[in-house]
């Protein structure tokens, strides 16, 4: 029987589970087909037309989506497992984790949850060239003299001058020192000869001093704690160069010596250290202050004598005697008397005019001694200097060095 087309205008299905079944292909041709229930494919769909869902279209055990043109989700696409994948250098997972091989172009955010780039720790911060524990992504400056400027990716940090430092400021400078000379120092200003190659120096304690240095280029300057050898000294000393801690030339070296510095120190060439002389820090620069000037022998046998020189003032009031160990101190105007007096046992007296200004005798178990009254003395040497010259005899059942400790009022500049 030959297959003959029919026409139908409606069909409506009663019961639980109504079908239509046919032994071949089942074709509507239809403008519009409307399912108003749930409908069920048991095979395969063919659609070659349009396909309009006005619901929600589910796709389950669904392994791929294969699209030829350009999928559009209209408010997003959202995997709550597994992930987008495109070709093969860029995945999306469901955690909001985005792995590529390599970006390009503009990027937004602060790139700081990124891993596996190199370069991306942050900053590394160094204490004069000691490294940080932690790399730092924030670098603050802090302070007054603190000005940082820069539009791009390049910032200038300018600092012109800090605070809490022992650094003098220009306007508080008390003495200046030119240093010059061709393969030697000669300084210039407050009373020192400028003919002289490697004058000594003194320098009072809280005073501010200013080296200006003009001694060429080859010879930056540095202040050490011994004539030879030694380590270079930075207690309230600003050196042009913080990091090789020295002065180059036509910069300066500033310095403010502390109530703690020794008595001596040594200003010397960083290159040459041949080029070396001496700087006397006298202790107090008061002439109505009282301070402790000091001096230690060398290693001294029972009995035995050392000679020391300590620096104090040209003149002055002798208060207060000390010593570290049992001795005999005596206190000599200058060099000569003190030679001339060796010979002198404990307990003989001086001779009038001698040069001896004074002397005590220590135990073990009165070590400090008070000067009362208190007794002038001063330096008589053929130019008056600090010098304090000290004869100390040991007195005590082993052999050691011992320190003396004077307790002076200056009178003199």
């Amino acid at each position: 029987m030959a297959e003959k087309g029919f026409g139908v205008k409606e069909i409506k299905f009663f019961g639980s589970s109504p079908k239509i079944e046919s032994p071949d292909n089942l074709n509507l041709n239809a403008n519009n087909v409307a399912i108003s229930t749930n409908a069920t494919v048991g095979g395969a769909l063919t659609v070659t037309g349009n396909v309009n869902v006005g619901g929600v279209l589910t796709y389950e055990d669904v392994t791929n989506v294969d699209s030829v043109g350009i999928v559009t989700a209209r408010t997003g696409v959202k995997v709550t497992g597994g992930e987008i994948a495109v070709g093969n250098n860029i995945k999306i997972g469901n955690a909001g984790v985005i792995t590529a091989t390599t970006f390009s172009g503009a990027h937004t955010g602060d790139g700081s949850a990124l891993t596996g780039i190199s370069g991306s720790g942050g900053v590394t911060v160094q204490d004069e060239g000691s490294t940080l524990s932690t790399q730092a992504t924030t670098i603050n400056f802090v302070g007054a003299g603190v000005v940082a400027s820069g539009t791009g990716a390049t910032k200038t940090i300018t600092i012109s001058g800090g605070g809490g430092s022992s650094t003098p400021a220009d306007d508080d400078i008390q003495v200046v020192y030119t240093v010059s000379g061709s393969g030697v120092y000669n300084f210039t200003g407050n009373g020192v000869d400028s003919s002289v190659n490697y004058p000594e120096l003194y320098m009072y304690r809280d005073t501010k001093y200013r080296f200006i240095h003009n001694a060429g280029g080859s010879h930056p300057i540095r202040i050490v704690t011994a004539q030879s050898g030694g380590s270079t000294y930075e207690d309230g000393v600003t050196y042009s160069d913080t990091s090789n801690k020295y002065t180059t030339q036509g910069n300066n070296l500033d310095f403010t010596p502390q109530h703690d510095a020794p008595n001596t120190l040594w200003y010397r060439c960083a290159v040459h250290s041949y080029m070396v002389g001496k700087i006397n820090i006298v202790p107090f620069s008061g002439g109505s202050s009282r301070g402790n000037v000091t001096g230690t022998t060398g290693s001294l046998a029972q009995n035995a004598i050392g000679n020391i020189t300590i620096t104090g003032h040209k003149s002055y009031l002798l208060m207060n005697v000390a010593l570290s160990a049992a001795g005999w101190i005596r206190l000599y105007t200058d060099s000569a008397s003190r030679t001339n007096d060796a010979s002198r046992s404990v307990g003989e007296d001086p001779a009038p005019g001698s040069g001896v200004i004074a002397e005590v005798v220590t135990t073990a178990s009165s070590l400090t001694q008070k000067i009362s009254p208190f007794v002038p003395g001063g330096n008589m040497d053929g130019t008056p200097s600090t010098n304090i010259y000290v004869a100390i005899q040991n007195l005590s059942t082993s052999t050691q060095t011992i320190t003396a400790t004077l307790t002076i009022l200056k009178l003199e500049d």
